[in-house]
C-alpha cells in the first residue's frame, strides 16, 4: 500500500501525459515532479472528460492518459461504453490511469465497472484510496489495481516507508467495515439528492454529481461572492479560481445552512 504511485514509473522527462482540466489539482504537481510535459484537455460542455478531445490529443511522445471518475471537483462519472470506446482507441503500450478515488459514492452503473475493463485492457491500472469513504484521510494509503509488470514498477519506484505500519493497519481493518462503509455512503447519496434537487429549485444549473460534493460553476464574481458569504458562515468550501466552488456533501444540519447560504445568492 502507498499513498500516491510515483510518476516517475512509466515517464520519462519530456514524454507526454495527457488529462482533463480541470480535475485533481495534484496531476499537474506530479507531472512537474516527473518532468513531464502536461496536456490538458478542458472539460466538455456537461463538466466530464471530452474522450474524443483526449484520444485526439494523444501523440507519439504519450506515455500515460489520467482518468478521474467521477471527475474531482466536477463529480462527472465516464460511463462503462464511452470509457471502453476509449480504450479501444488508445495503444497498448499507453498507460490508463483510473483514478477512482470517489468511486463508493457514485450511484451503481453511472460509471464504468473498471476492474472488469483492467482485465480486458493490461494497459489500464486503477487508483483507490481509504482517504474519502473509508474515512483514513489522515493516514494517507490507498492502493493500485495493475497487471504485475507495472505493479511491481510502483513498488519499486514508490517512496519508502510513505505508509506507516500503523496506517496499513487501519486500512486493512477498514476492508472488514464494509457494511459500515456502504450505510454512510450511502447516507452522502441521499443527502447529495436532497441538496442538488433543491438548489436546481433555487435556479443554480448542477450537473449530476457521483462524488460526495456538489460543484458549482463560477466566474471570478460570483466565486469572490460565495467564498466570502461561506467564509462568514464558518463554512469551509473549496473554490477553484476561475472555475467554480466545490461543496462537501455533510450531515442534514450542516448541508441546510449550505442551502440556506446558497439561497440567498440564487440567480
Amino acid at each position: 500500500m502507498w499513498h500516491r504511485p510515483c510518476p516517475r514509473l512509466h515517464v520519462d522527462a519530456g514524454d507526454e501525459v495527457v488529462f482533463a482540466w480541470r480535475s485533481f489539482e495534484a496531476y499537474p504537481i506530479l507531472m512537474e515532479l516527473a518532468g513531464a510535459r502536461q496536456v490538458r484537455v478542458p472539460l466538455d460542455d456537461a463538466e466530464g472528460h471530452d474522450l474524443d478531445a483526449m484520444t485526439a490529443a494523444v501523440t507519439d511522445r504519450t506515455k500515460v492518459i489520467l482518468l478521474c471518475t467521477p471527475n474531482n471537483p466536477t463529480g462527472v462519472p465516464i460511463s462503462r461504453d464511452r470509457l471502453e470506446a476509449f480504450l479501444q482507441s488508445v495503444r497498448s503500450h499507453v498507460l490508463v490511469v483510473i483514478d477512482e478515488a470517489y468511486v463508493e459514492y457514485a450511484d451503481a452503473g453511472s460509471g464504468p465497472d473498471s476492474l472488469a475493463l483492467y482485465r480486458q485492457y493490461p494497459n489500464v491500472c486503477i487508483l483507490r484510496t481509504f482517504s474519502k469513504a473509508y474515512g483514513l484521510a489522515g493516514l494517507r494509503v490507498g492502493y493500485a489495481v495493475a497487471v504485475p509488470a507495472i505493479a511491481e514498477g510502483l513498488r519499486r519506484t514508490a517512496l519508502p516507508f510513505s505508509v506507516s505500519a500503523l496506517a496499513q493497519k487501519a486500512a486493512i481493518a477498514s476492508l472488514d467495515a464494509g457494511e459500515e462503509m456502504a450505510a454512510r455512503a450511502s447516507a452522502v447519496r441521499e443527502e447529495r439528492a436532497r441538496m442538488a434537487a433543491e438548489l436546481e429549485a433555487q435556479g443554480w444549473k448542477l450537473q449530476p454529481s457521483q462524488g460526495n460534493f456538489l460543484w458549482i460553476r463560477a466566474d471570478e464574481v460570483l466565486l469572490a461572492t460565495l467564498v466570502e458569504a461561506f467564509n462568514g458562515a464558518g463554512i469551509m468550501v473549496r473554490a477553484y479560481q476561475g472555475d467554480g466552488v466545490r461543496i462537501t456533501v455533510a450531515d442534514a444540519a450542516s448541508n441546510d445552512c449550505v442551502l440556506r447560504l446558497l439561497a440567498a445568492h440564487a440567480a
